[in-house]
């Protein structure tokens, strides 16, 4: 996978739609480059072979999708940006927050398919954030999974408190994240806003 995304040249008539994305937009025997998640689903159903071709890949006819969106709520600055830019540049659209009642305004705001969530924050920390979160009236709010991404040395204890769907403690390494993402990300279909 490169900086646009992983190489792949379709092979047949693509017709519906996966997570919000049109596939009819791309053309069989054109190479694309496509997000990670889109290209894994594409090369499961054999609908796409990777692609060594070193011409620019072709612009999909259509109006572009925005991917899921993950909300990183999270107080350290730097591993703020670290994650926000790992996740774009694996093709993963990205919002963070500097505590969890920016996450809370923020969660309502962009509506993300998966939080990563710091348990150890200023103002409001990822237990109240998650209590708050689970109290929303919206109920596609209440239920958008979460992954605790914490330095905290007993953090997995927390995944069954907080009924996370899993617990990364950093340091972690970035295939580890990525992995996580793709096992716990909500696809857009299941909801609409």
């Amino acid at each position: 996978a490169g900086k646009g995304g992983v190489r792949l040249r379709i092979t047949q008539e693509l017709r519906g739609e996966v997570d919000g994305i049109d596939l009819s937009r791309y053309r069989e025997g054109l190479t694309y480059a496509i997000g990670t998640s889109l290209a894994n689903y594409l090369l499961a159903q054999g609908w796409a072979v990777p692609s060594n071709d070193d011409t620019a890949p072709s612009l999909p006819p259509h109006r572009i999708v925005q991917a899921p969106t993950i909300l990183i709520v999270e107080d350290d600055q730097d591993m703020r940006l670290i994650l926000s830019q790992l996740l774009q540049y694996h093709g993963w659209s990205s919002h963070a927050a500097a505590d969890g009642l920016e996450g809370l305004e923020a969660l309502a705001r962009v509506h993300p398919s998966l939080i990563l969530l710091d348990l150890a924050m200023p103002r409001m920390d990822g237990m109240a954030f998650r209590a708050a979160q689970r109290e929303l009236a919206d109920r596609r709010l209440a239920t958008v999974p979460v992954v605790i991404v914490s330095a905290v040395h007993d953090a997995p204890k927390y995944r069954s408190i907080l009924r996370a769907a899993d617990v990364l403690v950093k340091p972690f390494d970035a295939g580890q994240l990525l992995e996580t993402v793709e096992q716990h990300i909500r696809p857009a279909s299941l909801f609409s806003w």
